[in-house]
């Protein structure tokens, strides 16, 4: 795959530098309500095109892909938060397994506060 990205640079360079060899003459470039007029060389033209097209395209495509990165960033918090969660829940796991009296105090505790209630 690296070496198709890298014929395809050799292969636009190339272009490129062809255009701009071949068209070095100068066209007059205008804004037509503004009074705007400059000369320039004519691959300067198509080059400053192209550039500003990917220029725009690159805004608009991250423009329009906020939504996707913000909930991509709602789920990052969301794993972290259950990790933490899961790493909190496997050491009162681990407490309640090294002292297993303690994992049970309680329940006698409920059972204590049922009959006392009731008698």
């Amino acid at each position: 795959m690296k070496i198709i990205s890298w014929v395809f640079i050799a292969v636009l360079a190339i272009a490129i530098i062809t255009l701009s060899i071949g068209n070095k003459g100068p066209v007059t470039f205008s804004l037509y309500p503004l009074p705007f007029v400059i000369e320039v060389p004519l691959f300067a033209l198509v080059l400053g095109g192209g550039f500003l097209g990917i220029l725009l395209g690159s805004v608009r495509t991250w423009i329009s892909d906020g939504k996707a990165r913000r909930e991509n960033r709602a789920g990052k918090q969301e794993v972290l938060r259950l990790k933490r969660e899961v790493a909190r829940l496997e050491q009162d796991r681990a407490t309640r397994s090294e002292n297993p009296a303690n994992g049970s105090d309680h329940l006698l505790q409920i059972a204590d506060t049922k009959h006392s209630s009731t008698g």
